[in-house]
């Protein structure tokens, strides 16, 4: 026969596990997130790199016309 307090180990330890359960579905999903603006901070960073390099060959280009008149 169980006790009163063999009955509240017992649903604590469900509630714990459920609880374990849902947190690791949160973090998978987290890490999921976290990858999704990783790679989104990534190709931004590519277009930053692109569009300073483009800005640098047009001011090269400028110099060197002004220059050659």
């Amino acid at each position: 026969m169980e006790t009163r307090e063999d009955y509240r180990i017992h649903t604590l330890e469900s509630d714990l596990k459920a609880h374990e359960v849902q947190c690791e579905e949160r973090w998978k999903t987290n890490f999921q997130r976290m990858d999704d603006i990783d790679e989104a901070i990534t190709r931004i960073e590519t277009r930053i790199v692109h569009v300073g390099g483009g800005v640098i060959l047009f001011l090269a280009g400028l110099l060197a016309t002004i220059f050659m008149e």
